[in-house]
């Protein structure tokens, strides 16, 4: 999956919009009658792009299933041994030694070893295209004392580091062998499950690593199909062309498209808690600069009512920066719909109702909504959500002029401030809520959702809290500090939804949307 000039603009791409998930639930039985197959047919949205780890390229779940981390994110957050066994934090938090896993090797035979993972650390450590990923900042050397050992020196504690080593990109491990003379990628190798066969535009087969350390398979190939339209993959599913669709980055599946699926026998779908949170921003060098303008459209909107009226009745309205079961959410903010509040604020503030639109100092009160003028695949259209939001403001006296925009520039235009409110999400795990903070609330994001001097420094702060007594409430400080500068809308958590054909058991929603887990699947 190509992606843009940073993260954020490449997990915000998709304007994605929540659906209220259950815990996830077992497929059904296999169909009775079916020959067991040992390839899981796979629905992929779009090209897998060139599978370089160090790059902003490749489809993260292809990433995954290729190449391995030295610390992996487990469900709850948990991190677990990859193929680091494990690891040591020095006392004064500016060390963080590494016992690597023995017997390791590449699928080209390479030794997994010290030398090795600091040639993968050299690649990225201190490279100014990672500035969102604040672990390559902080680390300032990398040594390899022995075969067995890799030893980071960081410029100051940081605690977010082992859960940033659990990422898809820039972490995980290619084999030095597979670079040219000069460092440059050439082929995918890694340690992973999985081994790359083909990769075209077409679609990509990967085939089972049989020496791989950890737990094999039972499948022993897997075949992604590109299919383009979102109502396609559910039809390939629906007529067993595929045996899996979903996840955010692999072949999304809509909540409407998820509605018509639920009671099939022939289809399972599962769904996941949400991990995303979606947002609507202020740009403070336009009309939104007025404090009152921002607190009237966080006022204004019902977020609930858009919720059921544009989600099938699945979503859940978002009251916090990141989804309740992201580590360090902190708790629900106090910021709800209330009609009567957004005019009070407007009228105390000036903002006298001039026919159906408010003015202050005979200067209407007008508001850009960029958006992107086409939805990812199998997502909402963001134009519904954008006209929702738009009728809303129209109810208080604020006028909307809703800009759509093609997607290649929409991100340009963002970060050039081109928009008075937009759409902005957080990146989802493993990246949250380091990366995320960094991103939407800092300066040196392409474009952030609220950033100021004292936001900064809470984010800092957070960052940098040296254990977990001091963490949760400097989190909880940066978004209070958010909310009282009515710096966003929290709109909607993003749905996690997964599908599966009935023969197929074993599979259940893995812990990230950038996860690609098939150890337990068979196909009956």
């Amino acid at each position: 999956m190509p992606r843009p000039q940073s993260l954020l603009a490449v997990l915000a791409a998709a304007i994605v919009f929540g659906a209220a998930c259950s815990p996830p639930s077992a497929p059904a039985p296999a169909a009775s009658g079916l020959a067991a197959s040992t390839t899981l047919r796979i629905g992929l949205s779009g090209e897998s792009g060139a599978l370089d780890p160090h790059a902003f390229t490749g489809n993260f779940l292809m990433l995954d299933a290729i190449y391995e981390p030295l610390v992996t994110y487990g469900p709850d957050g948990k991190l677990e041994p990859g193929l680091a066994e494990s690891w040591t934090v020095a006392g004064d938090g500016k060390q963080v030694t590494f016992d690597l896993r023995d017997g390791v090797r590449f699928t080209d035979g390479a030794p997994v070893d010290a030398t090795a993972v600091k040639w993968n650390f050299d690649r990225w450590v201190g490279n100014e295209r990672f500035s969102f990923f604040r672990s390559s900042q902080v680390i300032t050397s990398v040594e390899a004392p022995d075969p067995d050992t890799v030893r980071l020196t960081l410029s100051e504690p940081y605690e977010p580091l082992l859960q940033e080593m659990s990422i898809v990109r820039p972490v995980r491990l290619l084999s030095p062998k597979s670079a040219a003379a000069d460092g440059k990628f050439q082929k995918p190798v890694g340690t992973g499950a999985w081994k790359l066969v083909s990769n075209a535009a077409t679609g990509a087969v990967l085939e089972r690593n049989d020496d791989y350390w950890g737990t094999k398979p039972s499948l022993t190939k897997l075949e992604f199909k590109v299919i383009p339209d979102s109502q396609a993959r559910i039809d390939a599913l629906s007529n067993g062309e595929l045996d899996l669709v979903g996840g955010a980055y692999l072949a999304p599946i809509s909540p409407m498209e998820a509605q018509s699926l639920n009671g099939r026998e022939d289809v399972t779908l599962l769904t996941g808690e949400p991990d995303v949170s979606t947002m609507l921003g202020f740009n403070p060098d336009g009309p939104a600069g007025d404090k009152a303008v921002r607190e009237a459209v966080i006022k204004a909107v019902d977020t609930a009512a858009l919720a059921k009226a544009l989600l099938a009745g699945q979503a859940e309205p978002a009251k916090r920066v990141f989804p309740p079961d992201v580590p360090d959410s902190g708790t629900d903010l106090q910021l709800g719909f209330d009609q009567a509040g957004a005019v009070a604020v407007l009228e105390a503030a000036g903002y006298e109702l001039d026919g159906e639109t408010r003015a202050k100092d005979g200067k209407p009160l007008s508001l850009r909504l960029l958006i992107p003028s086409t939805p990812a695949e199998g997502q909402l259209d963001p134009r519904a959500m954008a006209a929702a939001i738009a009728d809303a403001l129209k109810k208080v006296g604020i006028a909307v002029e809703i800009t759509p925009v093609d997607a290649a520039v929409y991100y340009d235009e963002r970060a050039e401030g081109a928009y008075d409110i937009t759409f902005f999400e957080t990146l989802g795990a493993p990246y949250d809520p380091s990366s995320s903070i960094v991103s939407l609330f800092t300066d040196e994001a392409r474009a952030p959702l609220w950033a100021t001097p004292a936001i900064e420094d809470l984010v800092d702060k957070a960052l940098f809290a040296r254990d977990s007594a001091a963490r949760g409430p400097a989190y909880q400080a940066l978004y209070d500090a958010v909310a009282a500068d009515a710096g966003f809308v929290p709109l909607v958590y993003r749905p996690r939804l997964w599908a599966v054909r009935s023969n197929v058991t074993g599979f259940a929603v893995p812990a990230t949307d950038v996860d690609l887990e098939l150890a337990g699947v068979t196909i009956g």
